[in-house]
C-alpha cells in the first residue's frame, strides 16, 4: 500500500508511506522559502514525494489527513461545542473560530480542497481517495508505532486537535488504547502560546524563545501564584485546569491569545513590540515553563503507576518544549524514552498514514531510524549549480577533513550534505557548524549570521561515544530534543554550547545514523581532542532552513559564514573570518 499523509496550516508538509515504511518527507516551507508557509496547499511537498519515489498520481492507493472529519460532517464536534459553551460562555472570536472549523474540516470541505489543489497544479486528481485519523491518534501513531518500543505509554500535549488538547494511551503492538483525554478548554499548549505572547513573541513560533528566556529568570512568588489561577490541578488531583477566561474568553486589547484579565492578574503590561525585555519578564518566562512542566509532570507520574509501563513515547506541538522532555527524563519514572522529532502538526501527516497502513495492514510500521527525508542531491548537480554561479571550488574524497581543519582554525562552515532533515532541528544536513571550544566562535556565529537574542542557546552535536563524559545520566539523543546537565569536561572543553543555566541541548551521533557527520566530527576530534560541534541550522532568522544547493549559496553569500561545504565541495570566501567584539552581538 502507498500513501501520500499531509497536513494543510501552519508547516505544511507531506510525506509518503510504502508498505508500512515512511520513505519521504518534505515541508513546503522548505521548497519555497517562505518559513511556516501558513494557510498553503503543501502540493509542492507531495509533488517531491511522489517524484522522489518514481510514482505517479494514479500510484497512490490513498491520501492520509490527521483530523477526525466525519465528527465534524456529523454533528459530533457542533454538540460538543455546544456543550463547551453551556460551561464557559464564549467571546465572539471563539464562536468565530468554531464556525471555521466546523465548515473547513468537514469531510466534503477536506475532499474538495485535496482535489482542487492536485487538479490546478497536476491536471489530474478529481478521484483522489481521502482517509482521516483522528487527530491525538495521528500524534499517538507517530509517537509509538516509529518508535523501537513493544508497549509504552504514550503521552500527547498540544494547543488542542478535534476536542482534544492532551491525551494519554497505552500503546501495544500493533494497537493504541486510549487511556485518558483532557479537552478544549483546559489545553496546555493554549497558556504557553499566550504566556509566549505575552512577552511579546509570535505564538506558535516563539515559543522556543520563551523556554530559552527562561532559564535567564528567578523563582517569583507573586507571578506563580498568579499564574496557578490560569492553570491548576484538575478535579482529580494528577489532572490539570486551565480558566479560559485568562485565554480566549473575554476582552483583547493585546492579543487574541490572552484576554486582558491575564494583565489584570500579572500586573505586568504585555510586552509589545521591540521593547526591551527586563528581569520580571525573564522571571515570568521561567514561572511559565515552570507551570508547563509540573502539570505535565504530575500527568505522567499518575499515569506511569497506573499502568506500571516503564517506556513512555511523547508526541504533539508541545513535545518541542526540551525543557519539559527533560524534566521528565530526569525524573527516572521510565527506563526508555522515545519522542517524535517532528511533533507538531506538520508531523501528523506521518501519523494519519502510518496509522491508516497499520490498521489496514495488521503489521507494525518500521522503527524510524533518521529523518533526513528530504531531497537530496548528487554531486553532479551540485557542481553544475556552481559552475553556473562562476564560483571556484575545490573537491576532495572526504570533505570532512578539510572541513574539520578549517573549523579547528576558527572558521563558521555551512554544511550541505545529504537528504533535508524533517522537523525543525539542524541534525548535520544542513548545519551551520563552529568551534565550541570559543565563545568567540560562537558570538561570530550570533552577530554575522543568526542575530539570535542573547538569552537562545546554542546546541551541539557530539559523538554517541563521548556523550557519556559530556553529559550527566547521558542517554542516546538523535534528535536534539532532550536536554542534559554539562559535565565540568563540558563547560572546560565545550564552553560556547553549555547555556547559562548549565544543561546543553544535544545530538548524539554515530557511525550509522549520519556517516558523514560522523566522520567529521572524529576528524574534528583528531585535530583538537573534542568531539563536539557548535551546530545551529542553515537559515538566518526569519527564513526557513535551506533546501536546495541555491538555497545554501544565497545564504553562505548573504552572511558571515566563511566556507561551505556542499555535497564534495568545498567553497570558500575570499577573506579572513570577521572579527567580532562581544559587545558588538545583538541582545
Amino acid at each position: 500500500m502507498t500513501i501520500v499523509g499531509y497536513f494543510h496550516g501552519i508547516d505544511p508538509a507531506a510525506c509518503l508511506v510504502r508498505d508500512g515504511r515512511l520513505v519521504a518527507f518534505c515541508e513546503e516551507e522548505r521548497l519555497i522559502r517562505y518559513k511556516h508557509a501558513p494557510g498553503l496547499f503543501p502540493v509542492r511537498s507531495i509533488e517531491w514525494c511522489l517524484k522522489s519515489a518514481g510514482l505517479s498520481l494514479q500510484e497512490i492507493d490513498c491520501f492520509a489527513y490527521g483530523w477526525d472529519a466525519p465528527a465534524y460532517g456529523d454533528g459530533t464536534m457542533a454538540r460538543f461545542y455546544e456543550r463547551v459553551n453551556a460551561a464557559h460562555p464564549p467571546d465572539p472570536a471563539t464562536i468565530s473560530w468554531q464556525k471555521r472549523n466546523l465548515s473547513w474540516f468537514r469531510p466534503d470541505s477536506l475532499v474538495r480542497e485535496l482535489r482542487g489543489a492536485l487538479y490546478k497544479h497536476f491536471g489530474e486528481g478529481e478521484e483522489a481517495k481521502l482517509v482521516f485519523e483522528p487527530h491525538h491518534r495521528s500524534h499517538a501513531a507517530t509517537a509509538f508505532f516509529l518508535s523501537p518500543m513493544d508497549e509504552a505509554l504514550v503521552l500527547v500535549v498540544d494547543g488542542s486537535g478535534d476536542s482534544h488538547c492532551a491525551t494519554l494511551w497505552r500503546g501495544a503492538g500493533t494497537r493504541l488504547e486510549l487511556l485518558h483525554a483532557i479537552e478544549i478548554p483546559h489545553s496546555l499548549g493554549w497558556f504557553y502560546a499566550a504566556m509566549t505572547e505575552y512577552l511579546g513573541f509570535e505564538a506558535y513560533d516563539g515559543e522556543y524563545k520563551v523556554m530559552g528566556l527562561a532559564a535567564y529568570g528567578r523563582p517569583n512568588d507573586r507571578l506563580r501564584r498568579a499564574l496557578a489561577q490560569v492553570l491548576r490541578p484538575g478535579p482529580a488531583g494528577w489532572d490539570y485546569a486551565l480558566d479560559p477566561k485568562y485565554i480566549h474568553r473575554g476582552r483583547h486589547t493585546f492579543s487574541s491569545r490572552f484576554t486582558d484579565d491575564l494583565v489584570d492578574l500579572l500586573g505586568l503590561r504585555p510586552r509589545m513590540g521591540p521593547s526591551r525585555l527586563t528581569g520580571e519578564h525573564e522571571d515570568l518566562a521561567f514561572e511559565t515553563q515552570l507551570a508547563l512542566e509540573e502539570h505535565a509532570l504530575r500527568l505522567v507520574h499518575h499515569f506511569a503507576a497506573k499502568t506500571g509501563l516503564r517506556k513512555l513515547c511523547i508526541a504533539g506541538g508541545v513535545a518541542l518544549n526540551v525543557k519539559m522532555n527533560s524534566r521528565i527524563h530526569r525524573e527516572g519514572l521510565f527506563d526508555e524514552m522515545f519522542i517524535f522529532p517532528i511533533p507538531s502538526d506538520s508531523g501528523t501527516g506521518i501519523g494519519a498514514a502510518i496509522a491508516h497502513a497499520v490498521r489496514t495492514s495488521g503489521k507494525r510500521a518500521d522503527a524510524l531510524r533518521h529523518v533526513f527525508l528530504g531531497p537530496s542531491y548528487g554531486d553532479a548537480e551540485i557542481e553544475l549549480q556552481l559552475q553556473s554561479c562562476g564560483l571556484a571550488y575545490e573537491k576532495y574524497p572526504d570533505i570532512a577533513e578539510p572541513v574539520a581543519e578549517l573549523l579547528a582554525e576558527g572558521q563558521i562552515v555551512g554544511w550541505f550534505q545529504g537528504g533535508l532533515e524533517g522537523g525543525p532541528r539542524a541534525l548535520g544536513a544542513r548545519s551551520i557548524l563552529a568551534d565550541p571550544r570559543d565563545i568567540k566562535a560562537r558570538d561570530r556565529v550570533n552577530a554575522a549570521i543568526k542575530f539570535r537574542e542573547y538569552w537562545r542557546p546554542f546546541c551541539p552535536s557530539m559523538t554517541e561515544e563521548a556523550a557519556p563524559m559530556y553529559l550527566r545520566r547521558s542517554s542516546p539523543a538523535p534528535f536534539m530534543i532532550l536536554s542534559f546537565e554539562a559535565t565540568d569536561l563540558a563547560k572546560e572543553k565545550a564552553p560556547a554550547i553549555v547555556h547559562v543555566d548549565g544543561t546543553v541541548r544535544v545530538q548524539t551521533v554515530g557511525p550509522e545514523s549520519n556517516p558523514p557527520y560522523y566522520r567529521l566530527l572524529k576528524a574534528f576530534e583528531r585535530r583538537t581532542g573534542v568531539p563536539v560541534l557548535l551546530n545551529t541550522s542553515f537559515n538566518i532568522k526569519g527564513e526557513a532552513i535551506v533546501g536546495s544547493p541555491r538555497d545554501a549559496l544565497r545564504t553562505f553569500f548573504s552572511t558571515g559564514i566563511d566556507a561551505l561545504a556542499i555535497g564534495s565541495y568545498l567553497v570558500k570566501k575570499p577573506r579572513q573570518p570577521m572579527a567580532i567584539r562581544p559587545e558588538e552581538v545583538l541582545r
